[in-house]
């Protein structure tokens, strides 16, 4: 379990860092968007492609890092006054749904990447499918912090079990 641990923080110091580079990436684009187009009245085509492509990554990944931290949109008030087994029922439901979502991501992801991977975007001029190599790459990612959650839902149910 340590092991799984480790893997789990170490994927999200990568989530948080990744997130940070192109946070920061992205501020510098868009500022230098409007200096180009306000100060030098030439906008530049490709500032803002790359400021869309960059946010879909920052969503993606940002959405992985909540499922890491377990910090997405929930019914905390509503579960804590639920009896205990209705609670871990509720807890493995959530698990079971968003591990549908994941997939559907990581599959569709995957079906798309394959139509759109010879593509050119228009401004930068790269293959669309470094784009869309955020939906399963954040798939995968997703996969591995919901299935260290459901270890730890189990983990923490089993010692609560045993009090």
């Amino acid at each position: 379990m340590k092991f799984l641990q480790r893997i789990n923080d170490l994927l999200g110091w990568v989530e948080r860092i990744i997130l940070g580079s192109f946070v920061i990436l992205m501020f510098t684009v868009v500022c230098g968007q409007v200096c180009f187009r306000y100060v030098l009245n030439q906008p530049s085509p490709w500032t803002e492609e790359l400021a869309r492509y960059l946010f879909i990554w920052i969503s993606l990944v940002g959405a992985a890092y909540g499922v890491k931290e377990q910090s997405h949109f929930g019914f905390d008030l509503l579960v804590k006054k639920m009896p205990p087994r209705l609670q871990l029922a509720g807890h493995y439901a959530v698990q079971l749904l968003m591990a549908i979502l994941v997939f559907v991501l990581i599959f569709y992801g995957l079906r798309v990447l394959k139509i759109v991977s010879f593509q050119i975007t228009p401004a930068l001029q790269i293959p669309m499918r470094y784009v869309y190599y955020s939906l399963p790459v954040s798939g995968a990612l997703m996969s591995f912090h919901l299935l260290y959650n459901l270890l730890m839902i189990q983990k923490r149910h089993r010692t609560s079990d045993l009090l």
